[in-house]
């Protein structure tokens, strides 16, 4: 009545038991991203909160890591705004 099961059977049920644990631990890895990326917009929120003076360009620039450059003058580098002098002579970035 009952037979031991063949080879490719024992594959298939193998092969898709893996597939299946893999979707599993691609949607784990999804969902810590999303809870990642909640609990830094609340972290930001309550930055902004505790100091509501920061401009919407600096929000931008710690969120993402990009600021504004300009290029000296001096010595043709482009320079983020509000960084400190290269130390050239003549340096329009510097005190």
């Amino acid at each position: 009545m009952f037979s031991m099961p063949g080879l490719p059977k024992i594959l298939v049920l193998v092969i898709i038991i893996v597939v299946i644990w893999q979707a599993f631990k691609i949607i784990g890895r999804v969902q810590k991203a999303r809870i990642a990326e909640a609990q830094a917009r609340v972290r930001e929120a309550k930055s902004q909160a505790r100091n509501p003076r920061q401009t919407r360009t600096q929000a931008t620039t710690a969120r993402t890591g990009v600021a504004e450059t300009r290029e000296c003058a001096v010595c043709g580098a482009y320079v983020a705004q509000g960084s400190s002098a290269c130390g050239k002579p003549r340096c329009p970035f510097g005190p």
